[in-house]
């Protein structure tokens, strides 16, 4: 049996990441005929289909060659890795880390100045995107590491809990809540509310709302997380909110109650691909979070 080259997992990493052989040709240089023949030789080798390709509609990997290329991308770098020990350099490359929009204030500044600081020499691309969205990606083998809450966990992604988070409901400094200290969910239904109206958010929100038989009245929907505060922050609604802020992007004081039913957690993950040894600056990304999150 032929042994699998580097080559032959360098054009099928282009490909998956590329879900086309001319433009994972063009990305590698060389010829599509080369492209197909190190797909068509690596499938052979692995006893499995890889890919499925469709004429005019570029190539999609099977489930199998999905892990295949998230794997592949990772002895990729480990390669480079090794090379780059053995001759001393620093390691070196594109480092993709997928976040969640509404994490990213807390996740990717702690990210960007560790690697900065800690390796100079790796650039850190950021994608933010759905969730469903950055894990596909990170599948696809385009994406090291992702960011999300536990509700958008890939049923193909292991995680590693960075801090636990549980539903608060976000008001006005002025609101007839504020002067509460614990909300229970029936109240809620006496006030307008502000959805954010970002999957899986708008889903969960009023799933769990009604799960205690509470309709809500929702007058505002917004995808942005800022102009739900700023919403809440004028007095208008109220919302179910994760990150606590002490006030609204106008300046406008707010106040986060705690539930006094229990809505269950949607604590921060790091999703990587399961089955999947993260590499060495993976697991050191995961573990500077955990500890800057927790303090």
């Amino acid at each position: 049996m032929k042994d699998v080259t580097i080559r032959q997992l360098e054009y099928f990493v282009a490909v998956a990441e590329e879900q086309s052989i001319t433009r994972a040709a063009l990305k590698c240089h060389v010829t599509q005929a080369a492209i197909s023949q190190a797909l068509k030789e690596l499938e052979a080798v692995l006893g499995v289909q890889l890919a499925i390709r469709r004429t005019a509609k570029g190539i999609h990997l099977t489930p199998t060659g999905r892990a295949v290329a998230t794997r592949s991308r990772t002895l990729l770098g480990e390669v480079r890795h090794l090379v780059s020990t053995a001759d001393g350099t620093a390691e070196t490359g594109t480092y993709t880390v997928g976040c969640f929009p509404t994490l990213s204030p807390l996740v990717i500044p702690e990210l960007a100045e560790f690697v900065a600081r800690n390796h100079p020499s790796v650039r850190l691309e950021i994608v933010e995107d759905t969730g469903p969205e950055i894990q596909e990606r990170m599948m696809r083998g385009q994406v090291d590491l992702c960011f999300i809450y536990e509700a958008q966990r890939h049923p193909e992604a292991s995680t590693v809990l960075l801090k636990e988070r549980r539903f608060r409901i976000a008001v006005a400094a002025d609101h007839p809540l504020a002067r509460h200290d614990a909300v229970s969910v029936a109240e809620l239904a006496r006030h307008p509310f502000a959805l954010l109206n970002v999957e899986p958010a708008t889903y969960l929100n009023e799933a769990m709302l009604r799960r205690f038989g509470v309709v809500p009245n929702v007058v505002y929907r917004s995808s942005s997380v800022h102009t739900i505060r700023s919403i809440v922050g004028r007095g208008l609604a109220c919302a179910l909110l994760m990150h606590e802020v002490a006030e609204s992007d106008e300046g406008r004081p707010l106040r986060f109650l705690p539930i006094v039913e229990d809505l269950g957690t949607n604590s921060i993950l790091a999703a990587s691909p399961r089955g999947v040894r993260p590499s060495t600056l993976t697991a050191a990304l995961i573990e500077h979070c955990q500890a800057a999150l927790a303090t």
